[in-house]
């Protein structure tokens, strides 16, 4: 039910194009979600974090740097 689903944040370096916007909504209504959120966040350096209810899919730059910054 769209009523009750929950709102999945979604955090970008920049202001994401409409390809990006429209690859995040069918992202987000495969996983049952129909609400929206964007937050701008230069400190992820780039990449997209989407947090909907308990479930982080981080895709940022900075993740991707501290996993390699550990490996070394």
């Amino acid at each position: 039910m769209i009523k009750d689903s929950p709102v999945a944040k979604i955090v970008v370096s920049e202001k994401p194009d409409d390809d990006i916007l429209r690859m995040v909504a069918e992202f987000v209504k495969a996983r049952g979600c129909y609400k929206t959120e964007y937050i701008i966040d230069p400190d992820i350096l780039g990449g997209i974090i989407i947090r909907i209810g308990d479930k982080v899919y981080d895709g940022s730059v900075r993740s991707r740097l501290e996993t390699v910054r550990r490996a070394l």
